[in-house]
């Protein structure tokens, strides 16, 4: 059991790690579905960790219930117990008392007895008396057979009875105590026992609510990667929507402001930045004390914060929001499946689904999401644009 609780600790923390790693919103098609694919994966075993959790859970509480039912059992033979604990010392109260009164009562049966052997003394009986009041005990006295063939019928008879009774009250006491004992030790064995169940009890007690605990952060979990695919699938519908918009408008129409929007037939784009036309890092490999570390899908131009950024085409916007690694960032659709990417501005000036004439101002430049530095990263995309796989050299369109 430790160990599996080990294991899927762990399993919680790497979980925990990955939700918050998580990007907040995904840039193509293809991030959005690898979102998605990934939430419900870990939802998947979110929910298995869940049900594991709350199987164990399950089974303690009815470990608990059983310690309950013997808690209950323990308690009513400690009850039964205290009540012949009770009964017995009631019992040897009374012996005690019945023992002094048979004690009392033997004596004055001997004090009448003397009584009656000084009266024969004084009467006469010299030698009768004499031999019985030479008698060490009461022992001696009674197996004097002078005494026996002379003493009354009557007296010896009382005297023999109170004897018997005087022992068999002790002896009564004796096994009452012994009866005491008896119950004080199983009282206190069965305490005992009681103790050790309610430990037991409290211990699984204490591990059912801390299950809960875990089962409702998992709970939690599964709720968050429940949202993460609503997310990821409201993403995938809008950039589904937004392709649907760009490929309806290939064939040529009019745009809000009255003007034609021609699809890409070829020839060159725009320079994206008027103003600067330093390349700060090219397309392809990057490397570093001559080691790759990185391919470059586009090229970063170097410019001020809030430098004019420009339609390389016209087109229709596909995308323009923000995510955590381009930032502001916006795809134009040209048609024939030719896109333009622009990443990192400081301020979008067009929205998804608007139409843009080439030179038009779509953007103000700046540094926002994953970027060391102030510039435009420019990328162009052929065949498709949910993936930096269809990414080409922009140079060779201008």
């Amino acid at each position: 059991m430790k160990r599996w609780l080990r294991c899927w600790k762990a399993v919680l923390a790497i979980a925990i790690i990955c939700t918050m790693t998580t990007q907040v919103l995904a840039g193509s098609m293809e991030d959005a579905q690898k979102d998605k694919e990934d939430a419900e994966n870990n939802k998947s075993k979110a929910e298995q960790i869940l049900s594991e959790l709350e199987g164990v859970k399950s089974n303690l509480e009815s470990y608990i219930q059983g310690l309950d039912t013997q808690l209950n059992q323990l308690q009513t033979e400690i009850n039964q117990l205290n009540e012949q604990k009770a009964q017995l010392e009631a019992d040897i109260v009374v012996k005690q008392q019945e023992l002094e009164q048979a004690k009392i009562i033997e004596q004055q049966q001997y004090l009448d007895m003397c009584a009656r052997i000084q009266f024969m003394y004084e009467n006469g009986e010299e030698d009768y008396a004499g031999a019985l009041l030479h008698a060490e005990s009461m022992s001696d006295m009674l197996n004097e057979p002078e005494y026996a063939s002379a003493m009354a019928e009557y007296d010896y008879n009382m005297l023999e009875r109170l004897v018997q009774i005087r022992e068999q009250i002790a002896n009564d006491e004796q096994i009452l105590q012994s009866n005491l004992s008896e119950v004080e030790r199983l009282t206190a064995q069965v305490q005992e026992e009681e103790a050790t169940v309610t430990s037991l009890k409290d211990a699984k007690s204490a591990e059912v609510a801390k299950y809960q605990q875990d089962i409702d952060a998992y709970e939690k979990l599964v709720a968050q990667y429940d949202a993460e695919i609503q997310a990821a699938a409201s993403r995938i519908a809008e950039i589904e929507a937004a392709a649907a918009a760009a490929a309806a408008a290939q064939g040529g129409t009019t745009t809000n402001a009255g003007t034609t929007y021609i699809p890409y037939e070829g020839g060159a784009l725009t320079w994206p930045c008027p103003s600067s036309y330093k390349i700060n890092s090219p397309f392809g490999k990057r490397e570093a004390s001559g080691v790759v570390t990185a391919n470059h899908y586009g090229i970063d131009i170097g410019c001020p914060d809030g430098t004019p950024i420009v339609a390389a085409a016209s087109g229709v916007v596909v995308l323009a929001r923000y995510s955590n690694s381009a930032g502001n960032w916006i795809i134009i659709s040209h048609g024939n499946g030719l896109y333009t990417i622009y990443m990192h501005a400081s301020a979008l000036y067009v929205s998804e689904g608007q139409y843009v004439n080439g030179g038009d101002t779509i953007m103000l430049s700046g540094a926002t999401g994953a970027t060391q530095g102030r510039h435009l990263h420019f990328e162009v995309r052929v065949g498709g644009y949910q993936s930096s796989k269809y990414s080409v050299d922009p140079m060779g369109y201008f």
